[in-house]
C-alpha cells in the first residue's frame, strides 16, 4: 500500500491558532488497484512543537485494505507535507 498524493486540500477557518482543519482527497495505490478516498483531518501542534494528526473518513468509506496501515501512511504523508510547507495555512 502506498499513498500517491493528497490533493484538493481545502483549509477551514478556525479561531484556535494551534489547530488547523482540512478536507482533502487521498490517492492510494494498493497491490492491484488505485483508489481516491475523501478524508478530513486536523493537524494540532502541542506546546512542545509535536504534531498530531486526527484523521476521519466519511461515513460509508470502503476500501479493500486494512484501515490501520492506510491511516498510518496517510498521517505520515500529512506530517511530511506540513514539514515541507505544502499544506495551505
Amino acid at each position: 500500500m502506498k499513498v500517491l498524493e493528497i490533493h484538493s486540500i481545502v483549509g477551514e477557518d478556525t479561531l484556535i491558532y494551534y489547530r488547523r482543519n482540512y478536507t482533502a482527497i487521498a490517492s492510494l495505490e494498493f497491490m492491484t488497484s488505485k483508489a481516491d478516498v475523501k478524508i478530513s483531518f486536523t493537524l494540532e501542534i502541542d506546546p512542545f512543537g509535536r504534531k498530531t494528526v486526527y484523521l476521519e473518513y466519511p461515513f460509508g468509506t470502503d476500501f479493500d485494505y486494512p484501515v490501520i496501515p492506510v491511516t498510518k501512511a496517510i498521517k505520515e504523508k500529512i506530517i511530511t507535507m506540513d514539514n515541507e510547507g505544502t499544506l495551505p495555512i
